[in-house]
């Protein structure tokens, strides 16, 4: 009985860790050897087949957004021109058009790359973030409605390496 309610308490331990970064904003920063760069790779995962992935590379002028909603990719896709908008705490700034893809096991991916410019306009507005970040990544028929949940700190990894451009 014992063992049983050993390993029980394990697996909600893993489960626990393994959906840590779910629902809530996460910065990676990697350093890279070879061009003394610098790569700020942010997320929000909302299930394990979407989320959204903001890419800042020092060595590469702007930043990626890239929506990932979770549905196969079809080649009609290829034919739409999304419009990207993102909306913080009701503060609305259009991002831009973008280009559809796919990524992984064959997801949909609506992406767009900001200017450096643009880029730091969507920073200050992420870095004030107190409810919400929304989303529209003009494929889906809704936009991606998340909290603001560690925006601050994945934030202040993206300035700096915009600043670091």
């Amino acid at each position: 009985m014992r063992k049983l309610g050993l390993g029980i308490a394990g697996l909600l331990l893993s489960a626990g860790t393994a959906s840590a970064d779910f629902e809530r904003w996460s910065a990676e920063i990697e350093n890279d050897p070879f061009s003394n760069g610098m790569r700020v790779t942010v997320g929000y995962m909302s299930s394990m087949r979407s989320g959204i992935i903001i890419i800042c590379d020092t060595k590469e002028p702007g930043m990626l957004i890239r929506a990932i909603p979770g549905f196969a990719y079809e080649s009609s896709l290829a034919l739409v021109t999304p419009e990207i908008q993102i909306a913080v705490d009701g503060n609305i700034m259009t991002a831009g058009d973008g280009e559809t893809g796919s990524v992984g096991d064959n997801l949909a991916v609506s992406q767009v790359t900001l200017n450096k410019e643009t880029a730091l306009q969507f920073v200050d507005l992420f870095t004030a973030a107190k409810k919400q970040v929304a989303i529209k990544d003009g494929i889906s028929d809704r936009p991606f409605l998340l909290s603001a949940r560690g925006s601050t700190k994945a934030s202040d990894a993206l300035k700096r390496c915009l600043v670091g451009q």
